[in-house]
């Protein structure tokens, strides 16, 4: 799998990745059987796996379109080409990751619209990527298995998913009330060891939103884990009394966290 590097340009290992968690998501499609696809996902309620699969295809065409573009899609008006049977769903998913990665590295430098904090065609990238891997972990958990994740992606995934909560509050409010008086939750990766980048991460919740860094510190919360269990527990795959994670110090303040940061 590509790693991160402070050389590498970060937009194109994003895309590599990309192809790669991709891959694992159209092998994981390809072994279902037929009953398979009408399992109930429980970290999505009222989702089946045939609609996550469909999700993630979509959301690939759609970010690709507005990659191509420059401009904000309508998701509605894309023709999205729907596999006429469940076996079309590997390659149906392969493409649009594919038509992805390639549109991210023709597009250079041009401005192209996102909702996060960067204004080009790596935000797609990036969030493609998170997006891929956590509904792939969606369909692991309604299958009954334990989603597996490269610690690095693991890693980064986090890191993504504490700098776009702030701009997800644009479509989903109750992100605004992450805010405090200083409190701080710790989250520490117990195989950090195994990655190159920092794996822990300490949120102070401020009068206005909140802060992250990586921070070794003593949180007024600690979530302790495998880092590929924060990643899920980040993305709220893994409540706070999940047996795979240990939680530690003011459940309050954590309870108020995971009710206010899902997107």
């Amino acid at each position: 799998m590509p790693m991160m590097s402070e050389t590498a340009n970060p937009h194109l290992v994003h895309t590599e990745l990309l192809t790669a968690e991709t891959e694992r998501a159209a092998a994981l499609l390809a072994a279902l059987g037929p009953d398979d696809w009408d399992l109930e996902v429980p970290t999505c309620p009222g989702w089946t796996v045939r609609k996550v699969a469909r999700h993630i295809g979509t959301a690939h065409r759609w970010a690709t379109a507005m990659v191509r573009s420059g401009e904000r899609e309508d998701p509605r008006k894309l023709d999205l080409g729907f596999p006429a049977s469940y076996d079309g769903y590997p390659d149906w998913i392969r493409t649009g990751a594919a038509d992805l990665a390639r549109a991210v590295r023709d597009s250079g430098d041009k401005p192209v619209w996102s909702w996060g904090p960067e204004q080009t065609a790596g935000f797609w990238a990036r969030r493609m990527l998170h997006e891929t891997a956590i509904h792939r972990g969606d369909i692991e958990l309604a299958l009954g298995r334990t989603p597996e994740y490269d610690p690095a992606l693991a890693v980064d995934g986090v890191d993504e998913f504490l700098t776009v909560l702030p701009f997800a509050a644009s479509f989903e409010p109750r992100i605004r009330a992450l805010t405090g008086d200083g409190e701080t939750l710790h989250l520490h990766a117990t195989d950090g060891d195994t990655v190159s980048r920092p794996a822990e991460w300490l949120i102070t919740l401020e009068p206005i939103g909140f802060r992250w860094s990586h921070t070794h510190a003593k949180g007024a919360a600690a979530v302790r884990g495998p880092v590929s269990e924060l990643y899920l527990f980040a993305w709220g795959r893994r409540p706070p009394r999940a047996m795979e994670i240990e939680v530690l110090g003011d459940h309050t303040l954590l309870d108020h966290w995971v009710r206010n940061s899902s997107f």
